[in-house]
């Protein structure tokens, strides 16, 4: 059937069937060994649906408006509450993310780390 494809999820074949339009459903199973030597099995089944995505442009204006009122509120008005009002508020101007943008002491720093393993029982 033209609508599926099966096969691993590391070859170049998925690639290109993960593009092709004609293809609706993917699947498919692997294994792998981890570091204590045991053995895993993974189903990963993927299938195309219409997706609703709504894209933004923000005024840069706005977004350093945001970060001037930031800058007011926390260096003059001393307000470091950690859930503060001000940048949970004005869903429409996506205050949250403009805010979390900003440079510290402003936002919230840029952190890349390796990723970790958390074992559980």
């Amino acid at each position: 059937d033209r609508e599926w494809f099966i096969g691993t999820d590391d070859t170049e074949e998925w690639a290109k069937a993960v593009t092709d339009t004609h293809v609706k459903s993917l699947f498919s199973f692997s294994n792998s060994t981890s570091d204590d030597g045991s053995l895993s099995y993974t189903a990963l089944h993927v299938d195309m649906v219409t997706a609703i995505v709504h894209v933004v442009e923000l005024n840069d204006a706005a977004v350093r408006g945001l970060w001037a009122s930031l800058s007011w509120e926390l260096f003059y008005a001393t307000n470091d509450d950690e859930e503060r009002y001000s940048i949970q508020a004005h869903k429409h101007l996506l205050r949250n993310l403009c805010v979390q943008s900003a440079d510290p002491p402003l936002g919230y720093p840029i952190s890349i780390s390796q990723p970790s393993t958390v074992r559980t029982l």
